[in-house]
């Protein structure tokens, strides 16, 4: 009796487990930005130095937050936000966000990276202080990123 307990406990954590991780997928994929992209929209990043990808990302809207693009959710949570992107081990684009968050009350560094595949991306990591961070945390961080537009 006592093993078939355990072996309960064990599927319930592996279930509880794979729920967080889908949560926190769902909330923080995305497919493009806001569906009315135009050449002009390419005009300006040529002049504003920022990469297609780049601007893909930024000017997107998360499923976590409909009523800002991550630039702005960046912009308003963060200190010194930076973007940049470059190509990653799987040959896909990453798109990179570092800036200044507050962390347990102390300032801290942030950096999330998003993969970009075609037309759309997502979110991938987060790290604070250089510390790895899971996909739920990386999710609570976007929903607080949001709450501050």
């Amino acid at each position: 009796m006592k093993g078939e307990s355990t072996r309960f406990d064990a599927m319930r954590r592996f279930f509880a487990l794979s729920l967080a991780v889908l949560l926190a997928a769902s909330i923080t994929s995305c497919s493009g930005s806001n569906g009315d992209s135009s050449n002009l929209d390419l005009i300006d990043d040529v002049f504003s130095g920022e990469s297609v990808s780049v601007s893909l990302v930024k000017d997107s809207y998360v499923k976590a937050c409909p009523t800002a693009t991550l630039g702005e959710m960046a912009s308003a949570f963060m200190s010194g936000p930076e973007w940049r992107d470059f190509i990653g081990t799987s040959g896909n684009t990453i798109v990179e966000l570092k800036g200044g968050i507050s962390f347990d009350n102390m300032p801290a560094d942030a950096l999330i990276q998003f993969e970009v595949s075609g037309g759309s991306f997502e979110a991938v990591y987060l790290g604070i202080n250089d510390a790895d961070q899971s996909l739920l945390m990386l999710s609570t961080l976007l929903t607080k990123m949001c709450d501050a537009t």
